[in-house]
């Protein structure tokens, strides 16, 4: 019988090795959510696997450790199953269009997700900008809605994984975010717990991103994969520019209207071709189309209208109104709207996706501490992007704005984002790297 490390001498070995203790570290974990350590002793813990690293093993234990402490949702009756997750970005309504769009492939979207995150954007705040939309299910109307719609996406419920919504929070309060192995750890119990068989990833690599490269990306793809495969869960996944936004829009009822867009077959051609991809992965991973095969698939579903129908479905199915993807006047508007010109002539060389992220935070669309109400209308609207010429003065971007004293901070950081040279550019890949799975 192997013994585990008492708490004390787990973090004495962790500050100057690798974590390799399987045992102590679930030990560590249960005696942390039984409150025998304290969140110092679990903070340690968690600055010392960023400086010097975890066991593929020991990140394993501490998954499931962090599973085991909530309920988890059993969905193999309604088989075939999928969930879909992004490590966050800037104009990223993928989730809106993926969701339906895998639905109407016949994989049934068990999605639970989370709020907007410093500058990126969260599903629930955009969900929550569609009028009547309900994001606070019970489980068991969140299990009826999948068995009776195909597709239903809630808030995270505080009876699953509750030991990743209390270590995020002080992850995030001591530095230690981001790490590869931690933010796999998190993400993963999560999807885990929610039962679905069949996982897409989205992991976000540059300016905007978490992950600052497609190395780092993809190594905690790589953790997230492995972690899935040990509970019987087929993951997949896309490392994805995010360098300049997503799409066109930002802001929470601005990213559901260029959603909608895309539903109606047109939109953001970046937006629309990541939002096939994820759903082509879940459903080759699920065995509703034949591998190779889902990116038709999915782009005929986009062109018929089958997405679009679903999407209706769902969103009535929560309360909302089902006229959002076809109506744009639907949607809460901000009161002005102001025009950013381009400081010179030439070409868009760079659009930090970070600054406009800010920007969008500055108005209103996001939190710039945990308690502050969103305003679904602000937003940011961008009409030049990298590898398009604009002339000085013209408009590159349009702020929402509610309050008028915000626009100038917002205006800064819009002018600020774009860098605009003479000279020709392309524009940056979309997709660095896609797994193709086991199945």
């Amino acid at each position: 019988m192997v013994t585990a490390l008492e708490p004390l001498e787990l973090l004495e070995r962790a500050r100057h090795a690798e974590v390799d203790d399987v045992e102590g570290v679930r030990a560590f974990v249960a005696s942390w959510t039984d409150g025998a350590v304290g969140d110092a002793q679990m903070a340690a813990l968690c600055m010392a696997i960023c400086i010097n690293g975890i066991t593929a093993e020991a990140t394993r234990a501490l998954c499931d450790s962090m599973v085991a402490s909530g309920d988890r949702l059993q969905l193999e009756r309604f088989a075939p199953t999928g969930d879909k997750h992004s490590t966050g970005g800037v104009g990223d309504a993928v989730t809106l269009i993926t969701v339906p769009l895998a639905a109407a492939l016949g994989v049934r979207m068990a999605k639970m997700s989370g709020r907007g995150l410093g500058h990126t954007g969260g599903t629930l705040d955009k969900l929550s900008a569609i009028p009547g939309m309900r994001v606070d299910l019970e489980l068991v109307d969140f299990v009826r809605q999948l068995r009776d719609v195909g597709v239903a996406v809630m808030g995270t419920s505080t009876r699953m994984v509750p030991a990743d919504k209390r270590l995020y929070r002080l992850r995030d309060q001591t530095g230690t975010v981001e790490s590869p192995a931690l933010i796999a750890t998190s993400i993963m119990s999560k999807k885990i717990a929610g039962g679905a068989a069949n996982i897409a990833l989205d992991v976000k690599v540059g300016t905007g991103a978490f992950f600052p490269d497609v190395a780092a990306a993809r190594e905690a793809a790589e953790i997230m994969v492995s972690l899935g495969a040990a509970w019987g869960r087929d993951v997949r996944y896309v490392i994805s520019d995010m360098d300049q936004p997503l799409g066109r829009m930002v802001g929470n009822a601005l990213e559901v209207r260029g959603a909608a867009e895309v539903l109606r077959g047109g939109g953001a051609e970046d937006l629309g071709d990541l939002s096939v991809r994820m759903a082509a992965l879940l459903a080759e991973s699920a065995g509703v189309v034949p591998a190779g095969e889902g990116e038709a698939a999915a782009a005929h579903a986009l062109e018929n209208g089958d997405a679009l129908r679903m999407a209706e479905r769902w969103v009535e199915a929560q309360g909302g109104d089902p006229r959002v993807w076809t109506d744009d006047d639907v949607l809460p508007r901000a009161p002005a709207a102001i025009s950013v010109p381009a400081p010179a002539g030439g070409m868009v060389h760079g659009l930090d996706a970070r600054e406009i992220g800010e920007a969008a935070r500055w108005l209103g669309a996001g939190r710039l501490h945990p308690a502050q109400f969103i305003d679904p209308a602000v937003g940011v609207e961008i009409h030049a992007k990298i590898g398009d010429g604009v002339s000085e003065g013209e408009t590159v971007a349009t702020l929402h704005v509610r309050d008028a004293a915000l626009a100038d901070r917002a205006m800064q950081l819009v002018r600020g984002a774009y860098r605009i040279v003479d000279a020709p550019v392309d524009p940056p890949t979309l997709i660095h790297e896609s797994s193709e799975g086991d199945g």
